[in-house]
């Protein structure tokens, strides 16, 4: 068998740096990883409503009190400013109410056409709200309370109805005698009525104040 004669071991010693020399250029480079594109595009936007800003009518009340109508108003004015909707004040929206009523001869706010309080307040919806119920029944010795209500927003383009909603909220009491179960139940009531808007407002898409 023939060795390599001193020109071949030369060339073998360079070949041998020269892939050294390959191996150390290619752990110098870093890393990349390989990136999915479905998983680098941005995610689709969650569903919007085509309204920025809307109008609160008075509660239309099918049973339950002023009290509670009035209640169940305020706390889904407060919900809709946090879910991103600017604050539409009730006495712009009770003030163009009253100009209608004048105008038509007492119509209700719940009888009221969208398109005609939206031309009114410059708004892009408005939200109409049935207080289906808000009793309370007194026990031996407990007392349960139940509110329920239907939130309907309809578009002042179109009339149409863009979001509705049925939603219902139950707490309850204990006690020993009938006014401490009274008191006890008139203290958790607003709690009830927030409860049954929340939930409403928790299918409610977000606004354009929501980021």
């Amino acid at each position: 068998m023939n060795r390599p004669g001193r020109a071949g071991i030369i060339c073998i010693f360079i070949l041998g740096m020269a892939l050294m020399q390959g191996c150390s250029y290619l752990s110098n480079i870093p890393y990349i990883p390989f990136v999915n594109k479905a998983e680098d595009d941005p995610q689709p936007e969650s569903r919007k409503l085509d309204a920025r800003m809307i109008a609160v009518l008075p509660v239309d009340i099918k049973t339950g009190s002023i009290d509670a109508a009035r209640m169940l108003r305020e706390k889904l004015f407060d919900e809709l400013y946090f879910k991103g909707y600017p604050k539409i004040p009730f006495e712009m929206v009770d003030a163009a109410l009253a100009d209608i009523r004048k105008r038509d001869g007492g119509a209700s706010g719940s009888t009221v056409a969208p398109q005609v309080i939206g031309s009114m307040l410059g708004v892009d919806a408005v939200m109409y709200t049935t207080l289906l119920e808000a009793n309370t029944t007194y026990r031996y010795v407990y007392a349960p309370v139940n509110v329920a209500a239907v939130f309907e927003l309809k578009s002042v383009k179109t009339g149409d109805t863009i979001w509705r909603f049925e939603s219902r909220a139950t707490d309850r009491d204990y006690g020993v005698t009938k006014s401490g179960l009274e008191l006890g139940t008139t203290k958790i009531f607003e709690d009830v009525v927030h409860e049954a808007v929340k939930k409403a407002m928790e299918n409610l898409p977000d606004g354009p104040g929501v980021r």
